[in-house]
C-alpha cells in the first residue's frame, strides 16, 4: 500500500504573506495587530493572503518584537559631502538618545541600488520608519507611498512643502530672498546666481527668493546673471568662470550651496580679483567648508543635523503611537544669515 503523502510542516512566514498581498511586511504586521494605519482595501488584501496561505501568527515572536527597540532607516544618495555627513550625525544622535536603532540605505541612480529598491530593502530589513533625503523624497508619487503604507516616512530638507509626505525643512525661498536683500543693502546691483541641481526643489525655491528680492528692490532681472550648477565644487568653477566673463561682470554672486561658493572664491582669486573688494560671494548651508576657505564664507545656515534629528524624533514618535493619525505636515526649522569675510560693500563703478 502506498504511503499517504505527508503535508509540509514548514511554517508560512510573514514575508510570504506580504509578497502574496503586494504590501510590506510592516503593513502585514499592522493589519494583524489591529493597528489603524491601513486602508480597508489593504486590510482585505492582507487577510485574503493570510487565509490563502493558512498563515498562523507566531505569538511568541510578536511579543519579542514588541519589546525590541524601534528600527529607523536613513535613505540617501551614495555620495560624500558635508550635508550628508551632518544629516547622518543628526539622525544617529537622536536615534541613540531615544533608545532606537538605525539602518542606513545608500542608493544610486541605477540597478539594484536604485532609490526605490533601497527603500524596499530598508523596509524588508525591518525599518518601521524611514528618513528620506532629497531629491528622492521630493519625487515620491501616491502609488509609491501606497506601497509603504504603515511605514512612517519623513522627508528632510525638502525645497518646498510636499503634498503627500511630511517633512522637516527651512524656508529656502525666504532664506535666499533674505541673503539677496542683504547683498542689495551692501550696494550690489548686478548679483549673479549659481543654481543647484535641477532635480532638487530647493533650486527652484531659492531661485524664486533671489528673483523676489530683485523685484522688491526694483532691480531688473538679467537672465545672463543666472548660471547652472549641480551642487559640486567643479560645477561651481564652471559657473563662476562664465559669470566672470560677462561685461559688466556681477559685483556679487549667490550660490545655492557652499561647495559652489567656495569654487567661486577660487575662480575670483585665480583671476586676480580680491574677495570681497572686487566681488562678494555668498553660499548656502554653512557647512564646515564655509570656515575652511579664505576669506571665510558668508552663507545661510541650514541646521542639517537639527533637521535630521527632528525628523527622526517624529518618526520614532509615530512608530510608538501606531494608532495616532498621520496627517501630512511640514515642520519648519529656523535658518540664519551668517556674515563673514566673503561679502562686503559693492565696489564703486
Amino acid at each position: 500500500m502506498a504511503r499517504a503523502q505527508r503535508k509540509s510542516t514548514r511554517a508560512v512566514t510573514m514575508q510570504e504573506v506580504a509578497a502574496q498581498a503586494g504590501v510590506s511586511v510592516m503593513t502585514v504586521s499592522n493589519v494583524l495587530t489591529g493597528k489603524k494605519l491601513v486602508t480597508d482595501a489593504t486590510r482585505a488584501a492582507v487577510m485574503q493572503a493570510v487565509e490563502a496561505l493558512h498563515y498562523v501568527p507566531n505569538i511568541a515572536a510578536r511579543s519579542l518584537a514588541s519589546a525590541a527597540p524601534e528600527l529607523v532607516g536613513v535613505h540617501f544618495r551614495n555620495t560624500e559631502n558635508d550635508y550628508l555627513s551632518a544629516m547622518v550625525i543628526g539622525a544617529v544622535d537622536t536615534t541613540s538618545r531615544m533608545g532606537a536603532q538605525m539602518l542606513v540605505g545608500r542608493w544610486d541612480f541605477e540597478g539594484d541600488q536604485s532609490p526605490m529598491n533601497v527603500l524596499r530593502q530598508l523596509v524588508r530589513s525591518g525599518a518601521q520608519g524611514v528618513l528620506v533625503a532629497p531629491p528622492f523624497c521630493e519625487t515620491l508619487t501616491a502609488d509609491d507611498l501606497a506601497e509603504f503604507e504603515g511605514i512612517a516616512l519623513m522627508g528632510v530638507s525638502t525645497g518646498d512643502n510636499l503634498p503627500r509626505l511630511s517633512s522637516v525643512r527651512i524656508d529656502d525661498r525666504g532664506a535666499a530672498r533674505a541673503m539677496t536683500r542683504r547683498l542689495i543693502a551692501l550696494g550690489h546691483r548686478r548679483i549673479g546666481f549659481i543654481k543647484g541641481a535641477p532635480n532638487h526643489l530647493s533650486t527652484t525655491t531659492r531661485f524664486a527668493g533671489y528673483r523676489e528680492a530683485l523685484q522688491d528692490a526694483a532691480l531688473v532681472f538679467d537672465p545672463e546673471l543666472v548660471v547652472d550648477g549641480d551642487l559640486t565644487f567643479d560645477s561651481g568653477l564652471v559657473a563662476m568662470n562664465r559669470l566672470m566673463r560677462l561685461t559688466p561682470r556681477p559685483t556679487a554672486v549667490l550660490s545655492c550651496n557652499d561647495d559652489m561658493a567656495a569654487a567661486a572664491i577660487a575662480v575670483a582669486q585665480k583671476l586676480g580679483l580680491v574677495v570681497p573688494d572686487d566681488v562678494s560671494i555668498a553660499g548656502f548651508d554653512d557647512s564646515p567648508l564655509a570656515i575652511r576657505v579664505e576669506p571665510k564664507l558668508t552663507t545661510v545656515r541650514q541646521p542639517v543635523a537639527e533637521i535630521a534629528g527632528q525628523a527622526v524624533r517624529l518618526i520614532i514618535e509615530a512608530i510608538r503611537n501606531p494608532d495616532a493619525p498621520r496627517p501630512v505636515v511640514t515642520h519648519m526649522v529656523e535658518h540664519q544669515l551668517i556674515e563673514r569675510g566673503s561679502t562686503g560693500i559693492a565696489p564703486v563703478a
